[in-house]
């Protein structure tokens, strides 16, 4: 199957699960369950990410480079803008299934988790800050790097932001009547902005490693969303 295959059918499923939560739109014990199995299951990105990395045919350095090197689907060098090294991932379909099927995770469990949260405004924007950020993340998967950078860039930039409001309105919304959940995310909060921080940084200290900075940055948001879970599903 060739990779515009695999974006096409990204595309129907993505089609698919976005009308089943329409239908699942009314809470139920059933949905519930399929949001706190969606979070849960986002622990398993780091295991397939280091399957692709063993599978690699050239050195990938996973504290420099970034994690779409994995998904690029050409080999070679500058596959992509920025990318004046070599980079050959013969998984890379499993590595953009991965990232498209996480963000996936990200948006059903955002929607069916919902009326888990506090009653509150805040609660809302939360879940559709949430929901963009799994959007974001999806993107990457079905338009890798080299295929359209331009494209694949301006629809990661929202996933590198957007979790830090979500994550400082559930603190709040969740601080006393979820005081576990709340301080949970509290200190995620404290490590997505401080990651974030030194990727800013990264121009000007070159020695920052991006690689690194950039999996912790989405790995705090990973294991947030799948603590969290879990706790919902003690308490229910």
């Amino acid at each position: 199957m060739n990779d515009g295959f695999h974006a096409g059918l990204m595309i129907l499923v993505a089609m698919i699960a976005i009308l089943t939560l329409f239908l699942l739109r009314k809470p139920t014990k059933g949905s519930v369950l399929i949001g706190l199995i969606s979070w849960v299951a986002l622990s398993a990105y780091f295991v397939i990410e280091v399957i692709v990395i063993r599978a690699t045919t050239v050195p990938y350095d996973f504290l420099k480079q970034p994690m779409s090197d994995l998904g690029v689907t050409a080999c070679g060098t500058d596959t992509y803008e920025l990318a004046s090294y070599d980079i050959c991932s013969p998984y890379h379909w499993l590595m953009n299934w991965t990232f498209f099927l996480t963000g996936l995770s990200i948006l059903v469990g955002a929607v069916l988790l919902y009326p888990l949260w506090p009653k509150a405004r805040s609660s809302k924007v939360a879940t559709v800050f949430i929901g963009i950020f799994g959007i974001s993340y999806g993107i990457s998967g079905i338009i890798p790097a080299d295929v359209n950078f331009y494209w694949h860039t301006l629809s990661a930039l929202p996933g590198m932001v957007v979790q830090i409001p979500a994550m400082i309105l559930i603190s709040k919304v969740t601080y006393k009547k979820m005081p576990y959940i709340a301080w949970w995310t509290i200190v995620c909060t404290v490590v997505t902005m401080g990651t974030l921080f030194m990727l800013f940084l990264q121009p000007v200290f070159t020695d920052i490693p991006g690689g690194l900075l950039q999996r912790i940055l989405y790995g705090s948001v990973y294991w947030w969303l799948t603590v969290t879970a879990i706790i919902f599903w003690r308490k229910h």
